[in-house]
């Protein structure tokens, strides 16, 4: 099989969309199958190779609202070239942006399968704080409305979790869903260095992971409230966060003003491939995330496979992957005192909870990355072979998305800020009211004689008299 990947969240950025997009293009390779992946174009970009894989690049520009993420030009021939020259069999978008308007429109030129994955929930208000920080305002329910302008064009979406196709469901897909999960390759894992990475970050024996975006939907100021509540009766304990993000200078600052400050690790972005090498699950205790927006959340899945108990959010696709009390602990959303409850629970028992670190390992196992790219294979084939009985679907029109932006509220005040600087007032002296107007001691430009206006208009004309 030829199989295009389209999506505007690719490398140089690392998430968990990257990540999965990686995994099913590689394990594809392997099989012998040829993937070809459209992305944006950055500039000096040193391409990442891999046999069996070709990279398509287009030209895009940077996006205000997020460090890495790019806007591309909605309309590529050069793309579509490449395409028709590859004789591609089956077309799959990743996110509901222009690369993916791009696959949909090409899917439906060339009369290929359509398949759709849903890895983000942008829906989610959470995601607001950072996606429209502009004039720009947008509803949930606008915004589902934009979504499903995409997925509904697809002839099959695939989300991770039971939990994301049941909320994509109620919010009015009408594309056949079916839950498939990122995967997880546990080969890739080599704890052999934990030693120095401990030395490296200064990490001690009470150590609380989280790996992921440093943004505003993954809630990290609720982890930070209460690993310092676990601080107070644990001041020996660590919270280590890898990752990078549009708030990471925020989150630092916030995490600056708390009590356990000097416990709070950044260690910024580290890629995905030497991250799973650097030993960073055995040097940790347990893993935890405060986000209530995951579809699944691939780096619980590898903290799992590792071993380790995850405490998370009773929300999301997470509920699908911690049973609680048997692989790890769910917690209300926005609950800091029982998430801080959790955490320190594990620090003080984790000798004698074996038994849940063995059902971690356990039951991550259906989400092992061959039996996963078994159930791609068999989709694609069957989408291939069926093409001719699918239902006809037209492509997503740019002047769709563009009667969609109508729905937008635009925030006036945004642009008063913008435009009016802020007044200073200055207190006057009570005096200067009380007095009479004659009396007040006003300043009044002089009137400038005909003669010295002559002569500042010689000046200016570089004349002399």
């Amino acid at each position: 099989m030829k199989i295009a990947i389209f999506s505007d969240a690719y490398y140089p950025q690392i998430n968990g969309v990257v990540t999965s997009i990686n995994s099913i293009a590689r394990n594809m390779a392997d099989r012998g199958h040829k993937v070809i992946i459209v992305a944006p174009s950055y500039k000096n970009l040193q391409e990442q190779e891999y046999p069996g894989i070709k990279i398509i690049r287009v030209t895009s520009i940077s996006a205000s609202f997020y460090d890495d993420f790019r806007w591309t030009n909605p309309f590529s021939y050069i793309a579509y070239r490449a395409l028709k020259d590859e004789a591609v069999d089956i077309i799959h978008f990743m996110t509901p942006v222009f690369i993916s308007l791009l696959g949909i429109k090409f899917a439906r030129k060339l009369n290929l399968p359509l398949v759709a994955t849903f890895h983000t929930f942008i829906a989610n208000p959470l995601y607001f704080e950072h996606l429209f920080k502009g004039p720009l305002k947008i509803t949930e329910e606008v915004s589902w409305k934009y979504l499903n302008l995409y997925y509904d064009c697809a002839d099959y979406v695939s989300a991770p979790t039971e939990e994301a196709v049941k909320i994509i469901r109620e919010n009015h897909c009408t594309a056949p869903l079916e839950a498939i999960s990122n995967g997880i390759d546990f080969n890739i894992f080599d704890n052999t260095r934990s030693p120095e990475f401990k030395k490296c970050w200064g990490l001690g024996d009470k150590v609380i992971l989280y790996v992921g975006r440093v943004a505003f939907e993954k809630n990290l100021r609720n982890l930070m409230d209460s690993f310092d509540l676990v601080y107070k009766t644990h001041p020996d304990a660590q919270l280590l966060i890898i990752g990078d993000g549009p708030q990471l200078e925020e989150f630092e600052k916030y995490a600056s003003l708390k009590e356990s400050r000097k416990k709070i690790i950044f260690t910024g972005a580290i890629p995905h491939n030497d991250l799973v090498v650097s030993g960073v699950f055995e040097a940790v205790s347990l893993f935890a995330t405060a986000s209530q927006t995951e579809t699944q959340g691939i780096t619980l899945l590898e903290a799992q496979a590792n071993g380790l108990i995850c405490v998370g959010v009773r929300e999301g696709g997470i509920i699908n992957l911690i049973e609680d009390g048997k692989n790890g602990y769910l917690v209300s959303p926005g609950d800091v005192d029982e998430m801080a409850e959790k955490l320190a629970y594990i620090l003080e028992n984790k000798a004698s909870l074996g038994s849940m670190e063995l059902a971690a390992k356990e039951m991550v196992d259906v989400h092992k990355m061959s039996r996963i790219i078994d159930r791609w294979e068999e989709l694609y084939q069957n989408l291939i072979d069926n093409k001719e009985n699918l239902p006809v679907k037209d492509y997503l029109h740019f002047s769709a998305l563009m009667k969609f932006t109508t729905q937008f509220k635009i925030d006036f005040r945004y642009f008063l800020k913008k435009i009016r600087p802020s007044r200073t007032f200055v207190a006057r002296n009570p005096e200067f009211k009380r007095r009479p107007y004659r009396y007040r001691n006003i300043r009044s430009k002089a009137p400038v004689s005909s003669t010295k206006l002559k002569k500042i208009r010689s000046f200016r004309s570089g004349q002399r008299d």
